[in-house]
């Protein structure tokens, strides 16, 4: 079993050249990582808590410093990921940044800058698909922390990244930022799932390339969807990830949307 001295000493190394993750202290759902996790979630509220009353200024230079970081970030570790291993070699296949997640990358200087459908369609992505997906990821990094600890170059991505989607998130829905509590029209609806039906373009563009992946989890080919995959047609499975990303995204205004229409009704 390695120590923690073993692991700041291999922080950088890739999984290739890491010995078996029941080795290793902090991978998924060790002591390591529940302390990791807990300390993380207790710095996204306090900071959430913060910048409650920050005023929209202070919170865009926040959100502008936190994307930044991200993108350096995420840039990064996907050079990391091809020149470290065994292999050098760039994984088309799996390591384009086109995930529900990497949505955040491109569609966070719009919630920053932009204004009218631009900036509501943004806030929408992250205050909805971008937020389950960061609270997955950041309890369930299977894809991470099954190979690395979360004291590791991957691992301490991968609980960021997720953590800062969960935190801008929240951030935007405390401060008033973004609400769900705006919904008065049908297109109200729609305007939040904007940022992933443009990213499922490139998204599938690939997919059904030569390179056959399964971005934004299109083809249902991955992790506990593999069996769906399997049983279905692809053009089925499509169109079940979409119909299912276009709920994700109205389901937290539908309440406010009809509430609200009710009280158009009695208002005419």
């Amino acid at each position: 079993m390695w120590t923690i001295s073993d692991l700041i000493a291999n922080f950088f190394t890739h999984k290739d050249y890491l010995p078996s993750a029941d080795k290793l202290p902090g991978t998924l759902f060790t002591p390591m990582h529940f302390v990791f996790a807990l300390l993380l979630t207790a710095v996204v509220i306090f900071a959430c808590i913060r910048c409650r009353r920050v005023g929209d200024r202070k919170l865009k230079a926040i959100f502008a410093v936190l994307w930044a970081f991200l993108v350096v970030f995420e840039i990064t570790k996907i050079v990391w990921e091809s020149v470290s291993g065994k292999v050098i070699s760039f994984e088309w296949g799996g390591i384009l940044p086109l995930y529900p997640c990497s949505i955040f990358m491109y569609a966070m200087p719009f919630a920053i800058w932009g204004k009218g459908i631009v900036r509501k369609a943004a806030c929408g992505y992250v205050c909805t698909l971008g937020l389950l997906g960061g609270l997955i990821n950041f309890v369930y990094p299977a894809n991470i922390l099954n190979n690395y600890s979360c004291l590791s170059f991957a691992g301490f991505h991968t609980l960021i990244y997720h953590g800062t989607l969960v935190f801008c998130a929240f951030a935007m829905l405390i401060s008033g930022y973004h609400t769900y509590k705006e919904a008065k029209n049908f297109g109200d609806l729609i305007i939040p799932a904007i940022p992933c039906l443009i990213m499922s373009i490139p998204a599938n563009i690939v997919n059904f390339s030569p390179i056959n992946a399964d971005y934004m989890f299109f083809k249902l080919q991955s992790f506990f969807f593999a069996p769906i995959g399997a049983a279905l047609p692809t053009i089925v499975c499509v169109l079940i990830v979409y119909i299912l990303y276009m709920l994700i995204h109205a389901i937290p205004y539908i309440p406010f949307y009809i509430k609200n229409r009710k009280r158009m009704k009695v208002n005419v």
